[in-house]
């Protein structure tokens, strides 16, 4: 056989040879979360989540506690926040920042120069199952990333849901019976926290994918 016909048979072969299991590569939409969670935080209110390991709330907000006035995380059995106030320990009642916990961050403007902090934590919660109950609920959301919060809840009696605009300060807002033009139906990240208003009077499991 020709050189020329010889190499070009090698390379047809090559071509469709199946690949090697060391080759293959999974698909990115398995890839799960990442590593390591950058989340931005600015001067006013953050709302974040943690997605490391529970620890009190030093630990948990690492160097970000240098910034950081107040933190407050929602005690769901009393239904109220518990408060850490840096340099205040009369005064806070935090004790520790769970998995898996969203929780709000006060920095004063002036001491990120109107700049923003990028704080970094390790990515260990996915595909949570979170109990929710009748009423408001914060809860994270660890599922698929962009995925809009009516296709995340669907299934779900949720009455209204409510995510945190950074950068505008205020709240976006969805539900199912409000009129189109107000509706928004924004879209979940992961790490993202959420306000969640459950309908009716039986708890439920909001099983995250």
């Amino acid at each position: 056989m020709p050189l020329r016909l010889l190499l070009s048979a090698l390379i047809l072969i090559a071509a469709v040879a199946p690949l090697s299991p060391t080759d293959a590569q999974a698909p990115d939409d398995e890839a799960g979360p990442p590593a390591t969670l950058i989340s931005p935080v600015a001067g006013g209110w953050t709302l974040l989540v943690n997605l490391g390991d529970a620890g009190p709330p030093a630990a948990v907000l690492g160097l970000l506690r240098d910034f950081v006035t107040a933190a407050f995380a929602r005690d769901d059995s009393l239904r109220r926040f518990r408060t850490y106030g840096p340099g205040f320990p009369g005064l806070s009642d935090l004790a520790e920042i769970a998995a898996g916990q969203p929780f709000w961050v006060r920095v004063p403007a002036d001491r990120l120069q109107d700049d923003l902090y990028l704080w970094e934590q390790p990515a260990t919660q996915a595909d949570l199952a979170v109990p929710l109950r009748p009423g408001f609920n914060l809860v994270p959301w660890t599922g698929t990333d962009g995925l809009s919060v009516s296709a995340a809840t669907a299934g779900i009696a949720v009455r209204r849901a409510y995510l945190w605009d950074l950068s505008q300060q205020r709240y976006r807002v969805w539900g199912s019976d409000l009129p189109p033009f107000v509706r928004d139906d924004f879209e979940l990240e992961y790490g993202a926290a959420i306000w969640l208003d459950l309908a009716g009077s039986m708890s439920v499991t909001w099983e995250q994918s």
